[in-house]
C-alpha cells in the first residue's frame, strides 16, 4: 500500500473514535474546530478534533494546497460528509468534515 494513505487511514479511525465518543459541547456550538468551542469542551474532545485537523491537513491538500478529492472521499465514513468549501477567498482552500449529530470541523490552507 503506498505510504500516502496512512493519512487517510488513520484519519478514518480517528474520525470513527470522534464519532464514538460524548462530546462535550455545553454551548452547542455546531463549529468543533472554533475558538469558542475549544474554551468549553473536555480535553479528550480537543485532543481528538486536533489529530483530525492534523491528519486531514495531510491527507486532503496537496502540495500547492489544492484539495485532492479522492481523498477526501475515502475518508469520508459514517454518515461523516467532506467536502470543499467553494465561497472562500481565491487563494485559500477550505474543507469541511461534518459529523452526523455532533458538528464540522473546518481544515482550510493557503494555495501557492
Amino acid at each position: 500500500m503506498p505510504s500516502d494513505n496512512h493519512p487517510t487511514r488513520e484519519l478514518r479511525h480517528t474520525l470513527r473514535q470522534l464519532l464514538d465518543h460524548e462530546v462535550s459541547n455545553p454551548d452547542d456550538n455546531p463549529h468543533l474546530s472554533g475558538v469558542r468551542f475549544f474554551c468549553a469542551t473536555d480535553e479528550h474532545t480537543r485532543q481528538l478534533i486536533e489529530q483530525v485537523e492534523l491528519l486531514a491537513s495531510e491527507a486532503f491538500f496537496d502540495a500547492s494546497g489544492r484539495a485532492i478529492p479522492a481523498r477526501m472521499r475515502d475518508a469520508a465514513i459514517d454518515g461523516v460528509c467532506i467536502k470543499q468549501k467553494r465561497k472562500v477567498a481565491e487563494d485559500e482552500t477550505v474543507i469541511r468534515i461534518a459529523l452526523p449529530d455532533k458538528g464540522y470541523i473546518t481544515i482550510s490552507t493557503a494555495r501557492l
